[in-house]
C-alpha cells in the first residue's frame, strides 16, 4: 500500500480559482521499480507497475462546499478549506503492485505531481502549448526492508 502527501505553496491559488467558479486539477504519478541484479544492471530498473490518477476539484456556491472529483470514487463534500486541501493534496493508500515475497529491498517507488491551480477546459487547451506547467521532479522512496 502507497500512500502520498503533497504540500504546494499554491494552494492559496487554488482556493482563490475555485472560489472565482473555476475548476483546479491535479494529477498524480507513481511509478513500482524492481531493481535489476548483476549482470542485467546495466539494461535499468524494471518498472512493475504504474499509476496515475486525476482529481477535478470545484467549488459550488450555492451549497457552499469544495466538490472533489476522482475517477472511480464517489465525490467528496468539503464545507471547510482545509479539510479540503488536505484531502486534495493527499493520496491513498493504494495497492501500487503485488511484490515478491521476501524481496522488498529490491523495490522502490518513484512518484510526482502536477498541479493545474486553473483547469484549462478544451478549445482554450491549445493555450498551454505556449505556457506548459511541468510536474514536479522524480521523488524515489526505497520500501522498508
Amino acid at each position: 500500500m502507497v500512500s502520498l502527501a503533497y504540500s504546494d505553496p499554491r494552494a492559496g491559488e487554488v482556493l482563490a480559482a475555485l472560489e472565482e467558479g473555476l475548476a483546479a486539477e491535479i494529477q498524480f504519478q507513481l511509478r513500482l521499480y524492481r531493481r535489476q541484479r548483476w549482470p542485467f544492471a546495466f539494461l535499468g530498473d524494471r518498472l512493475v507497475s504504474e499509476l496515475r490518477l486525476v482529481r477535478t476539484a470545484r467549488y459550488d456556491r450555492f451549497e457552499r462546499r469544495y466538490r472533489l472529483e476522482s475517477p472511480g470514487a464517489a465525490e467528496a463534500r468539503f464545507t471547510d478549506s482545509e479539510g479540503f486541501l488536505e484531502d486534495f493534496f493527499r493520496l491513498g493508500p493504494l495497492a501500487l503492485g503485488t511484490l515478491a515475497p521476501r524481496d522488498a529491498s529490491e523495490y522502490y517507488v518513484q512518484s510526482r505531481v502536477r498541479l493545474a491551480p486553473v483547469k484549462i477546459v478544451y478549445p482554450l487547451k491549445l493555450v498551454t502549448l505556449f505556457f506548459p506547467q511541468g510536474p514536479s521532479p522524480w521523488l524515489r522512496k526505497e520500501l522498508p526492508r
